[in-house]
C-alpha cells in the first residue's frame, strides 16, 4: 500500500514538474544525433532521454579503438602475428566484430553525410546543428532558442 501510494505521489510530482515541457512539447527535437571523440565526451543527463527518445551517439575513435584492440601487441613475425589476428577475431566473434565495424563507421559516414566541419556536433532533427557543446542539456537549449527565434514554433504556455 505504501509504494502504491507513493509511486502516486511520484507520479503527481512528475506531472507537475513535466506540465511546461508538455505545453512546449513542438520544442524538443524527435531526434538527436551526436558526433564526437573520445577527446570530447558527452554529458547526456537521464531527464533529456525520458524526453527525447532517440539520441545516437557516434564516436569518430571508434574505429581506431577496433584496430588498436585487434592489433595492440602482434608479434613482429608475420605468421605469430596471423595466427593471433585470427584468434583475437574468434575471441570477438565474426558477426559482433562486423556490427562493431558498422556501427564505428556510422561517425564517419555522419560526418560525410552532413559535411561536418568539426566536432562535438549535436544534429537535431536531421536539420538544426550545434558545434562544440558536449553538454546535451546546453545544445537543447541553443536548439530550443533557435526554433523560438526562428518564428517556426509558437509557444502557448
Amino acid at each position: 500500500m505504501a509504494i502504491r501510494a507513493g509511486l502516486i505521489i511520484f507520479a503527481s510530482i512528475m506531472g507537475f514538474a513535466c506540465t511546461g515541457v508538455q505545453a512546449s512539447s513542438s520544442l524538443w527535437p524527435e531526434s538527436v544525433l551526436v558526433v564526437t571523440s573520445d577527446k570530447y565526451p558527452v554529458v547526456t543527463p537521464d531527464a533529456f532521454k525520458s524526453y527525447i527518445p532517440k539520441v545516437t551517439l557516434l564516436n569518430l575513435d571508434s574505429v581506431s579503438q577496433i584496430e588498436n584492440r585487434l592489433s595492440k601487441g602482434l608479434a613482429a613475425n608475420e605468421k605469430l602475428a596471423t595466427a593471433e589476428f585470427h584468434r583475437r577475431v574468434e575471441a570477438i566473434g565474426k558477426a559482433q566484430l562486423e556490427s562493431d565495424l558498422r556501427n564505428a563507421y556510422q561517425a564517419v559516414g555522419a560526418a560525410m553525410t552532413y559535411r561536418l566541419e568539426r566536432y562535438p556536433v549535436v544534429i537535431f532533427d536531421e536539420k538544426a546543428v550545434v558545434y562544440g557543446l558536449t553538454d546535451l542539456s546546453q545544445a537543447l537549449e541553443k536548439y530550443r532558442q533557435w526554433r523560438l527565434g526562428s518564428g517556426e514554433v509558437t509557444v502557448h504556455e
